[in-house]
């Protein structure tokens, strides 16, 4: 009796977590965008939970606060792309340097072109001395940039200065044209996001990137 009595109550169990989880997945997908093309401060937390279609009080109370839950939604931003470059970055120990680099920015492209709302996110937060800022550069952009600092220094014989341009150039470049998707749309009349677009964008970024270095 003891094992049944156990199993009944596990849907029990199972429902309030799974509802909970459901309530927190759904109030960081409706705040991505708004954080991304409005920002912190021009997003309220009742906006986030209209959006979201939950109770008044719900975001405080699955997150704490608003500060929490803003790194919440930057963790679910950049954490999405984390283990992908992580994949990659084992694939390169059997390239050539200048293939790495190679994939490494057909990586980005290919980022920027899934994810446009990273960009979007690090054009409200970067011009701007903050404790947003810190934190995405201390737990998400510091670790890689270091990494990719001693690998494309060394294929490229970069100083370390050269390569805070070459890597800005780089960012920038990947991803402008999927986070002005609508511009680049009225203005030149294709969907940037279609998957010949992208590889046309990467191998034309791997040319201007690779070519002044033989």
């Amino acid at each position: 009796m003891v094992p049944s009595a156990r199993v009944a109550s596990e849907p029990s169990i199972r429902r309030p977590q799974a509802r909970t989880e459901l309530a927190r997945a759904r109030m960081i997908s409706a705040a991505t965008p708004m954080f991304a093309e409005d920002g912190y401060a021009a997003t309220p937390v009742r906006n986030i939970e209209l959006a979201s279609n939950v109770k008044r009080g719900m975001l405080v109370y699955h997150f704490g606060n608003k500060e929490l839950f803003w790194k919440a939604v930057a963790d679910n931003v950049f954490n999405q792309i984390k283990e992908q470059r992580k994949m990659h970055a084992t694939l390169l120990p059997d390239m050539s340097r200048r293939e790495g680099v190679a994939m490494i920015i057909r990586f980005h492209v290919r980022m920027a072109a899934r994810y446009p709302e990273i960009n979007r996110l690090m054009a409200q937060e970067a011009r701007q001395k903050s404790w947003r800022i810190e934190y995405l550069v201390n737990e998400h952009i510091k670790p890689g940039s270091v990494y990719l600092e001693k690998y494309v220094t060394k294929a490229l014989t970069l100083t370390p200065r050269e390569f805070a341009h070459w890597y800005y150039v780089m960012l920038s470049s990947s991803a402008t044209i999927f986070s002005f998707e609508h511009e680049c749309s009225l203005l030149f009349g294709f969907d940037c996001r279609q998957e010949s677009v992208i590889e046309t964008h990467a191998d034309m970024l791997v040319a201007l990137l690779l070519d002044p270095y033989p």
